[in-house]
């Protein structure tokens, strides 16, 4: 009889001490290093600067390197600065509650009512528009509003009003609206994800016991969705307090709001000193809210989990709501496309026909084609800086565990949590310390800084569902540990990346408020459409903003498509696969 040896291990013994050693090579905190080198340099150390800018004065448009606290007491003894502070908070504070409130009926309908194999259409459709061109969304809002707008002039044509509504006009009335449409898919994105924690048999448990649909709602819903609900506020508040052109393109003088008093000191004040002080002033209140935040929500109950239930009852009311939330977020964006294809040289109605003469007349504007190259090099050179670190920055973080990891999640992720503008101002106030010109890199470096976040999030979401043990097989085959990540996990989580570089592309191509203030001399496709905006609105110019949402559409629904392709579990590859890797 022959006998053939089993060189297979035995799965009671211990795996060779190389495994171990193998398995820690991926887990070296040098991975995310960079990453947190470019947050650190391009986010903490000015944010220092601006502290010390704040302490020193301002004479002739020069900073003088004399510390004092004279910035700060010039706030406090200004009635005008405090004062707009305050109405600042309590303008953001109406806006993001009223934003909350008309949000949670639809959030309550897709995440209870819709069958979770359809819940992602619904969520998709909801959240798109947020990420696209916010520009451009106030721009639709700008041809609505306003005596002159279509929504005033149809309700005249149509007799039911004599004369312009304030309420719909270009003023605060104006802003608030403006603010409750731009902000809809985040206050949205936020109740969803506390509410698909609510189980619904709880709530039909409680109606057998007696209590009533609205005692569902107070003590069974709402304390399950007090974390999204105060989220949805809390962000709201921190983006309206930290949007300067909104108030400026909506309301005019009567948007002046505390965010347009610190982008002037910056501008044709030129009192860098005090403008910084101001911005900190406003940095604090970002910090507090999100302390309020964590203390509210810190507690907040947990009534089951992410159990994928839903309430088969019909609901027609909350049906309607929720059709007519999504008409309320596509119907500006869809009379924007109306309008490019208006044979008419005005903007407006009546409607002259079709025609695709304003598409074409992008092509023949050269400072157009310019702003658009440089948009490109910047969405081109942030977008691969950014998915190559983040990238990296999340195969150590899915690896690790403890204490390093929590830092290094919350030093990556502070971007996420400012106000653009003020990550703005932190930049040009370093590179003023330096003495260093603003150009096209810096738009550069301020959009990798942006983005990074978004893409180690997204690229550690997907790593985190792989399987570890796949790597450990090539490296015992002799693959180096950055072989094994190429060749094992980068295939696998290639989706999540191509999601990332997609969404952050479409973020750059649209981004504004920092562009604006980090730029030198070169100019970008939302910097054109802003000087458009401000003195000559042509149809070539409704033309070019449709054209960029249907890019960042199709783009930013290819990235959330792949982004949750194949959550059901990574594929595996085939044995022989794994010992390729090793070649």
């Amino acid at each position: 009889m022959k006998i053939i040896a089993d060189d297979r291990p035995n799965p009671s013994q211990k795996p060779p001490k190389r495994r171990k050693k193998l398995a820690t090579d991926l887990e070296s905190p040098i991975f995310s290093l960079p990453a947190l080198a470019v947050i650190v340099v391009g986010v903490f150390v000015p944010m220092a600067v601006l502290i010390v800018y704040s302490l020193w004065p301002t004479v002739d448009q020069e900073v003088v390197r004399e510390w004092t606290f004279t910035n700060y007491l010039r706030f406090f003894e200004s009635k005008v600065y405090w004062g707009t502070l305050l109405r600042s908070l309590l303008f953001a504070s109406l806006a993001s509650a009223l934003t909350v409130i008309l949000t949670f009926p639809f959030a309550y309908f897709v995440a209870l009512k819709v069958q979770p194999e359809r819940r992602l259409i619904w969520v998709l459709i909801a959240v798109v528009p947020f990420f696209t061109s916010y520009l451009i969304r106030v721009f639709a809002w700008m041809t609505l509003l306003g005596d002159t707008g279509l929504l005033n002039q149809g309700l005249m044509y149509a007799g039911i009003i004599e004369s312009p509504l304030w309420l719909l006009g270009l003023n605060s009335s104006g802003i608030v609206l403006t603010f409750v449409y731009l902000l809809f898919p985040l206050a949205f994105l936020t109740a969803y994800i506390a509410l698909e924690r609510t189980n619904p048999t709880i709530l039909e448990a409680a109606a057998d016991l007696g209590a009533r649909p609205w005692q569902g709602l107070i003590y069974v819903t709402l304390p399950v969705a007090r974390t999204g609900i105060m989220g949805g506020f809390v962000f709201s508040t921190i983006t309206i307090l930290g949007d300067y052109v909104t108030p400026q393109l909506i309301g005019g003088t009567d948007g002046y709001l505390y965010s347009n008093i610190i982008q002037r000191q910056f501008g044709s004040s030129v009192q860098w000193g005090f403008g910084s002080a101001l911005a900190l002033i406003l940095l604090v209140i970002v910090f507090v809210l999100l302390l309020v935040l964590r203390q509210v929500t810190g507690g907040a109950a947990q009534v089951g989990t992410f159990s994928r239930q839903f309430n088969p009852s019909s609901s027609p009311v909350l049906k309607a709501y929720a059709i007519a939330f999504l008409a309320f977020l596509y119907t500006p964006i869809g009379l924007l496309l109306v309008l490019a294809l208006n044979d008419n040289t005005s903007i407006g109605f009546p409607f002259n026909g079709v025609t695709l003469r304003w598409f074409a007349a992008i092509l023949s504007d050269p400072l157009l084609l310019e702003s658009l190259r440089n948009s490109l090099i910047v969405a081109f050179a942030s977008v691969s800086i950014s998915v190559v670190l983040g990238t990296v920055a999340a195969v150590q973080l899915a690896r690790s565990c403890g204490q390093w990891r929590q830092a290094s999640l919350a030093i990556i992720s502070v971007p996420l949590f400012l106000p653009p503008m003020l990550l703005g101002l932190a930049i040009i106030i370093g590179l003023n310390a330096l003495g260093i010109e603003r150009g096209l890199w810096t738009i550069i470096t301020g959009h990798t800084i942006l983005w990074l976040p978004v893409v180690t999030l997204l690229v550690l979401i997907r790593l985190e569902g792989l399987d570890p043990n796949l790597e450990l097989a090539a490296m015992d085959l002799g693959a180096p540990p950055v072989t094994a990540l190429v060749r094992v996990s980068v295939p696998q989580a290639l989706p999540g990346i191509v999601a990332a570089a997609l969404i952050s592309f479409a973020l750059s191509m649209d981004e504004f408020i920092l562009t604006a203030l980090v730029t030198g001399a070169d100019s970008t496709l939302p910097l054109y459409i802003f000087g458009q905006l401000r003195f000559n609105v042509t149809p070539a110019v409704v033309a070019l903003s449709v054209t960029l949402l249907l890019v960042s559409f199709a783009l930013l629904v290819m990235g959330a498509l792949l982004a949750t392709r194949g959550k059901g579990g990574p594929p595996v590859p085939a044995p022989n696969a794994i010992q390729n890797v090793s070649q």
